[in-house]
């Protein structure tokens, strides 16, 4: 019972902390060397570890840190070439393809990867003498440039006005207004040549969040949103290639709260679009699938926020949230103004980093 307790206050109390999407990578050099780095998809960077030692006959200290840090480097820049590679591009390829199969973005992705720095309060050094750092490179800007296809088709965003209607608790923004229950129905229903139907939203939408936890969605440079029916809703040909190279073409978070208010969808000021994703698709699980019908939604949403040209989309990952009433909360007896936010018996997703283990202390 007292676990349970703490965790409804940890619920009740505790600011949710923003926590960055990272992709642990692994490769090996020539030798067989182990290659440690990850990718850090909220920040759009790729880190790569190096580590040395100093020279035996250095037995100056000062010395010995240079040159065992700058031997640490130099076997970073080896391991960052050998691990960009990993770096997914979209669900079918990684970027060791493209080099593979154009010698030109060889040459432009060496030359970025020569330019990496040194990530601020990486360098390490162990009471055994072990020198350690990481060098990072941004995956937007010239990389993005380098390795995104230029060729890839438009995608196919005509609204399906015949759509069926689904049950209204599929339907996840109440803020989303149609004219009325009845038209939307009606309008709905028509046949394709039908007039479209009317949005009328209390103020235009300023991004889209798709929640895909639960999905083991994997993070990419270019994944796409595709609808069941086989439409393509977003895709890096259907936004800006100016906003793809400077922001990357979509968000990632796995906490519902911290998207909603992103710099990426809005800052304070952001009313989002969330739906909930069906699957994933592609050969490494890269694109998000949406039902027909939420699909339908968000081209229509855009229509008025123009989100999807700007990038301004963000996909949640992670496992399933728990979600829990507020009547559970209601029967640990917890002082009743701690339950003024929790009225109106709405369901509460429990932060990840407060779920509760096996333990039943």
């Amino acid at each position: 019972m007292m676990h349970k307790i703490l965790i409804a206050l940890a619920l009740l109390a505790a600011p949710l902390l923003a926590q960055n999407v990272e992709e642990p990578l692994s490769a090996q050099t020539a030798d067989g060397q182990a290659i440690d780095g990850h990718i850090d998809w909220s920040q759009k960077i790729l880190v790569v570890y190096g580590e040395a030692v100093a020279p035996d006959h250095i037995n100056n200290p000062v010395q010995r840190r240079l040159m065992g840090f700058r031997g640490a480097k130099a076997l970073a820049y080896r391991n960052l070439l050998e691990m960009v590679g990993q770096v997914q591009v979209d669900a079918e390829t990684r970027v060791q393809n493209f080099m593979v199969e154009n010698d030109s973005v060889s040459v432009r992705v060496q030359g970025i990867v020569r330019g990496a720095r040194v990530q601020t309060g990486s360098q390490t050094e162990s009471a055994e003498g072990l020198y350690r750092l990481a060098l990072e490179i941004p995956l937007l800007g010239t990389f993005s440039q380098a390795v995104l296809p230029t060729d890839v088709p438009p995608p196919d965003r005509t609204i399906n006005y015949a759509l069926p209607i689904p049950a209204p608790a599929s339907i996840l923004n109440d803020s989303l207004l149609l004219a009325s229950d009845d038209a939307a129905a009606d309008s709905l229903a028509l046949p394709v040549d039908a007039p479209p139907a009317i949005y009328v939203p209390p103020k235009p939408y300023t991004g889209l969040i798709v929640d895909a936890r639960g999905l083991d969605l994997q993070p990419s440079m270019s994944p796409r949103i595709i609808a069941q029916d086989g439409r393509t809703i977003y895709s890096a040909s259907s936004s800006d290639p100016d906003y793809v190279a400077e922001y990357g073409l979509a968000g990632y978070d796995k906490d519902l709260s911290h998207a909603q208010q992103s710099d990426r969808l809005g800052g304070a000021e952001a009313n989002p679009f969330v739906v909930k994703a069906t699957a994933v698709s592609g050969l490494y699980s890269g694109d998000i699938v949406l039902g027909d019908f939420d699909a339908t939604l968000v081209l229509m949403a855009d229509v008025d926020g123009d989100f999807l040209r700007e990038c301004r989309v963000t996909f949640l990952l992670g496992p399933e949230p728990i979600v829990i009433d507020d009547a559970f909360i209601d029967s640990l007896y917890i002082d009743s103004t701690h339950l003024d936010t929790l009225s109106g018996g709405d369901l509460l997703e429990l932060p990840e980093q407060i779920r509760p283990s096996d333990s039943t202390e």
